[in-house]
């Protein structure tokens, strides 16, 4: 149970906050260039995550649950893409959708919406990468795959961080995995970037029946 709290905890309202933290950087650098407008817009963007974490904190606390869009996994992720690109501005990010319309359990939306976002974490933290893909799949035989891949640096060349927890994320993506009974790995080299990729299988006729 506590670790199940860990997780949400670090999936949901931590990065919100790193993401705060990292525009406040911005806001210091962009105070010094005197320019108005974009302090403006800086600020509302950290009003907005602001936010964003006091909402995710309220979901937390009254259901326990990581908040997905009411309008299902989809929308969710293109909500955290468009967060990327906005917090990312200088990478270009591409989503592909080959998806079910089908919705799938509460359960596996969670957790493969928690994946892609820390995926995305990691790549503004640690990939000084160009362009981002995000490219879902999924068929009409309940076999699943999605994949998060950047042109940065890799994991060989990345230094390690001081944060306590910094390197937390790729273990709870694995346990998020096996939690629907997929498979999680990453497969990079230095220099060469890295590919996130998580498949699973869910068989709505089965299941539902």
């Amino acid at each position: 149970e506590r670790t199940r709290i860990a997780h949400e905890l670090h999936d949901s309202l931590a990065q919100t906050l790193a993401s705060v933290r990292f525009q406040v950087r911005v806001l210091d650098e962009t105070l010094h260039q005197g320019d108005e407008a974009a302090v403006w817009q800086e600020l509302e963007r950290i009003e907005n995550n602001l936010d964003e974490a006091h909402t995710e904190l309220r979901e937390l606390i009254a259901h326990f649950r990581a908040p997905i869009s009411n309008r299902g996994l989809i929308p969710s992720i293109e909500q955290a893409v468009e967060r990327f690109r906005h917090s990312c501005s200088g990478v270009h990010i591409f989503l592909q959708k080959e998806w079910p319309e089908r919705p799938l359990p509460a359960e596996y939306e969670m957790q493969v919406l928690r994946i892609v976002q820390e995926a995305l974490v990691n790549i503004r933290k640690h990939a000084h990468a160009n362009t981002v893909r995000v490219m879902l799949h999924g068929d009409d035989q309940g076999r699943y795959r999605i994949l998060v891949e950047d042109d940065g640096i890799g994991i060989g060349d990345a230094s390690p961080s001081s944060i306590p927890g910094e390197h937390v994320g790729i273990s709870i993506m694995k346990d998020r995995a096996k939690r629907i009974g997929g498979n999680f790995r990453i497969e990079s080299e230095p220099g060469e970037g890295v590919q996130a990729i998580l498949t699973f299988r869910y068989a709505h006729d089965v299941q539902d029946t």
